[in-house]
């Protein structure tokens, strides 16, 4: 039989490949075998093409083995991959593909790819790759995981020097100061927040942070599967003396450190324009994930006015009225609220976790119980009910709800959780909202920002409250050109 030979030249021929192997496999099935694979490559090479194969391969029951070099714990998320390590001395750079009867090669230096239709050929090349593949290292699954982000927690934090370090307890004076200088006044203007957004990385799981004395930022480190799998930074929040070039000399270091691109959220205007003319891009040019293109800044912050709140909660023919009053009617007897700390710090755990396991029976994953972390075991500088504000609503002697709540100037508050076991208490969230209101209007607050929203439902639901302003926030991105 003749070799049917075919030389694939330009931007496009990534995708053509993937096409390739896509319209060869999938009426029949099968796996595609890939050696010399290094993910970073093929995402900077064509990112979109790459999400979209893989999502196809997922749908139509296509697998594929591929062999990476020893170490190298960056894959691509999904069952229809499976990765195995060949030692460093073996291993070839240049990717070779086989699937069907053909067998196509990958040159990086001059992207060129190269295919050859020839069963004997396919044959051959598929044996060697199933010895190699017999032989080849399991690589762990999941203490690397958590062993990257901490290699990058740690490389980042010696690139930096002191300038980069965990945020603990001992900072909040210092957000706490730095926060209160800032003329912007935006949901991400909070300690709150900051860790919440950074959760999960330093000493006690609060994010690290970026201080030189004149700008601060929070930073998060995240595994963003839906993006095509690999650890992210997340810068968060620049406040201070803000800098184009100093963000720009940070993000370089972490997409030189993670290989992935790099996020920079809760931008003003300026902020994001100062950035994009030093060589960021905006977020579009890679979501971070395709339903939420700017996480909870894909919609606007939402700010209520408290004296409207109150006036519908009054009025028995508006939504937030006749719920308020429903439920007032039928638990009102049995309310208690109590003010969280060290005492009740359980009570706040098992809402969350009974929340979460509601929200998995209705298939929603927006968020994890572990978001609230910081919420309940760290709050920022001061006093409950004079700097912050965080109590828990128990029902006949039961936790019910809890919220958490933070200044973010002289006349709003931002309110960080708001957690309700409402299929349990029908209508909590509406009483849950009026109660907040009442307390905050107490103590001279006029709004409070909701934040902004992740979904379009989320979104509408916060809007049911009539919000007076609105406030969007940006992000933007570093990646490779």
């Amino acid at each position: 039989m003749t070799n049917l030979i075919k030389v694939m030249e330009g931007r496009k021929n990534l995708s053509e490949l993937l096409d390739d192997v896509f319209l060869t496999l999938k009426d029949s099935g099968g796996e595609v075998l890939i050696s010399g694979v290094d993910e970073r490559k093929f995402l900077e090479a064509d990112k979109k093409s790459i999400i979209g194969h893989i999502a196809r391969l997922m749908k139509h029951g296509i697998k594929e083995k591929l062999l990476v070099k020893e170490g190298d714990l960056f894959f691509l998320a999904g069952e229809q991959s499976v990765y195995k390590w060949m030692p460093e001395n073996a291993f070839s750079p240049t990717p070779v593909y086989i699937y069907g009867n053909k067998v196509a090669i990958i040159l990086w230096t001059s992207r060129e790819i190269i295919i050859i239709e020839n069963p004997t050929l396919a044959d051959n090349y598929r044996k060697q790759f199933i010895f190699l593949w017999e032989n080849a290292k399991v690589p762990p699954i999941k203490s690397p995981q958590e062993d990257e982000r901490k290699r990058l927690e740690n490389a980042i934090m010696k690139r930096f020097g002191g300038r980069i370090s965990p945020i603990t307890d001992k900072d909040k004076k210092l957000f706490h100061d730095m926060l209160e200088k800032e003329k912007t006044f935006t949901y991400g203007n909070s300690f709150y927040y900051i860790c919440q957004a950074a959760n999960g990385t330093g000493d006690q799981k609060l994010g690290l942070k970026f201080f030189d004395g004149e700008l601060l930022a929070g930073i998060g480190i995240f595994d963003r599967s839906s993006l095509g799998g690999g650890w992210h930074f997340h810068v968060i929040r620049p406040i201070g003396k803000f800098t184009a070039d100093k963000i720009l000399s940070l993000a370089k270091a972490m997409l030189e450190l993670s290989g992935n691109p790099v996020f920079v959220k809760k931008l003003t205007d300026e902020q994001k324009s100062k950035l994009i003319g030093a060589g960021f891009t905006s977020i579009e040019n890679y979501p971070w994930h395709a339903q939420s293109v700017e996480e909870d800044d894909t919609f606007p912050e939402q700010i209520i006015n408290i004296e409207n709140i109150l006036v519908d909660s009054n009025n028995t023919k508006t939504n937030i009225g006749d719920k308020y009053n429903r439920f007032y009617s039928k638990f009102g007897k049995e309310l208690q609220v109590a003010d969280l700390s060290e005492i009740n710090y359980k009570d706040a755990l098992e809402i969350v976790k009974n929340f979460f396991e509601y929200l998995e029976i209705k298939n929603v994953h927006i968020s994890q119980p572990s978001d609230y972390d910081n919420i309940i075991f760290h709050p920022p500088l001061g006093k409950n009910g004079k700097t912050f504000f965080s109590q828990i609503i128990y029902i006949a002697g039961k936790p019910a709800a809890f919220f958490a709540a933070e200044p973010l100037s002289p006349d709003t508050v931002g309110l960080y959780a708001n957690i309700t076991l409402h299929q349990e208490y029908s209508y909590l969230s509406e009483y849950l909202i009026v109660y907040i209101c009442k307390m905050l209007k107490a103590k001279g607050y006029k709004h409070v920002n909701l934040g902004g929203s992740e979904t379009g439902g989320l979104f509408q639901f916060k809007d049911k409250l009539h919000p007076d302003k609105y406030n969007k926030m940006s992000w933007v991105v570093y990646k490779f050109n």
